[in-house]
């Protein structure tokens, strides 16, 4: 790596930049810029940048350079979901493994006996989540009294789980000495009450959205009634000939879902979080190597995972938090690439929750409720499109229902085009067209 590489600037060391470049890294994002500096030079850092944005190596890489050479288990990440630990657990390997520091990942589902083990061995790394570390704490098979970097990874998620409890466990046992990093989507105030327990003085980061770092990602909502969202969902699975993860609220909402699509082609797989670990880790592992197109997923899916060139993100039930919405759609347009969003909402059921994610987004568009109001609700009375067709009228749109066959997955996926921002939110049907064109009403 040359010495006018952007990397060069932020004080690493020769053997860190090699590591950098081998990982195929071109250059800093905005928050590894900020964040990295200060992380190398030992402050409290609180960071708030959107999924997606590369915080996981902006504490990897630092903390790595500051404890390469030591003897000990220094530093401690702590995760939300098997799944982040495991990613996060990888990027440790990744640049630590060659400066000789070992890396432990403690997650539910895996083998106590085996990461007993594993702990005994003292690592200079534990990455772990907050539940599987306190099993550990209770048994007495691993002690945090020489941890110097505590890392709070997806903070504003650990807490939306209910870890509250067990992250006071934990902190009381580490050394009040010590570095903290804490890393989230967003600074709430359970975030910053955190914050304010655990940290001395912090430095704060704040990566803005901007046009230019946002993914390109064209999003769309759709209102329908519960009853034609299954209708749909086929629809758009066979018009869709990308990958395609679908988000449900529920396991046994994943279970119908996945059921009614395998039904008609063997190229979707679930997940959710009664699976077993060696499961879930199957099922993602055949889902990115295309052996599936189709992954039926409950939010834990929603943030973490790195799969690439997912074209289409499909939120069949509308989340119950709006920022969890953010990061389910985050799973698509990533590096650089394109992506298309879609969400199914229920009318009067949904309203309250569509209201929540125009608003983290920004959205104060009056059109928008009144479009509501007047184009989207069912109204049985004296809506056009209630006249029930004739057989002249069905055949002609529906037309010969085409043989099944098996859906291969493109080796490259070229994802819908993005549609420029309208200036307003528009709401159109059209017939006579492909299922894709009739979400027409799309977050600005």
């Amino acid at each position: 790596m040359t010495s006018e590489s952007p990397w060069s600037q932020l004080g690493l060391s020769p053997q860190i930049l090699e590591l950098i470049e081998k990982a195929g890294y071109k250059q800093p994002t905005s928050v590894q810029s900020q964040a990295i500096p200060l992380v190398r030079e030992g402050f409290d850092v609180l960071v708030s940048s959107q999924t997606g944005s590369g915080k996981t190596a902006s504490f990897v890489i630092p903390t790595v350079e500051r404890f390469q050479g030591k003897n000990g288990t220094y530093i401690l990440a702590l995760s939300p979901t098997r799944e982040i630990a495991q990613q996060t657990g990888a990027v440790f390997e990744t640049f630590g493994a060659p400066l000789g520091l070992r890396t432990v990942v403690c997650i539910g589902g895996a083998s106590i006996p085996v990461e007993k083990e594993a702990l005994a061995s003292s690592p200079h790394i534990i990455v772990a989540t907050p539940g599987r570390l306190c099993d550990h704490l209770e048994r007495g098979n691993v002690w945090l009294d020489f941890i110097q970097c505590l890392i709070f990874d997806e903070a504003d998620r650990m807490l939306d789980m209910g870890f509250a409890k067990q992250i006071d466990i934990i902190t009381e046992q580490i050394p009040k000495e010590r570095q903290t990093l804490m890393f989230s989507a967003t600074f709430a105030p359970k975030v910053e009450k955190l914050a304010r327990s655990v940290m001395r003085d912090p430095k704060e980061v704040t990566i803005e959205k901007t046009v230019e770092s946002a993914p390109k990602i064209d999003q769309r909502l759709y209102w329908l009634d519960e009853g034609k969202k299954m209708s749909a969902l086929m629809r758009l699975a066979r018009e869709e000939t990308g990958t395609i993860i679908i988000f449900a609220k529920s396991k046994e909402r994943v279970f119908q879902v996945w059921r009614a699509l395998h039904d008609k082609a063997d190229d979707v797989i679930y997940i959710h979080s009664d699976l077993a670990q060696e499961q879930r880790e199957a099922a993602i592992a055949e889902f990115k190597s295309g052996r599936y197109r189709i992954l039926v997923a409950t939010d834990v899916m929603g943030r973490g995972i790195d799969v690439d060139d997912v074209a289409h993100v499909l939120n069949y039930d509308v989340p119950r938090e709006a920022e969890d919405y953010i990061h389910r759609i985050g799973r698509t347009g990533r590096r650089g690439k394109t992506g298309m969003a879609t969400t199914f909402a229920i009318p009067g059921k949904d309203d309250a929750g569509i209201r929540a994610i125009e608003k983290i987004r920004g959205i104060t568009n009056e059109r928008s409720e009144e479009a509501r109001k007047n184009d989207q609700r069912p109204q049985r009375n004296n809506r056009p499109n209630e006249r029930r067709p004739d057989a002249d009228h069905q055949q002609r749109h529906r037309g010969p229902r085409p043989a099944r066959e098996r859906l291969e997955t493109p080796k490259t996926v070229a994802p819908n085009p993005v549609m420029s921002p309208p200036a307003d939110i528009l709401v159109e049907k059209q017939s006579g067209i492909g299922f894709l064109d009739w979400f027409k009403k799309i977050f600005s």
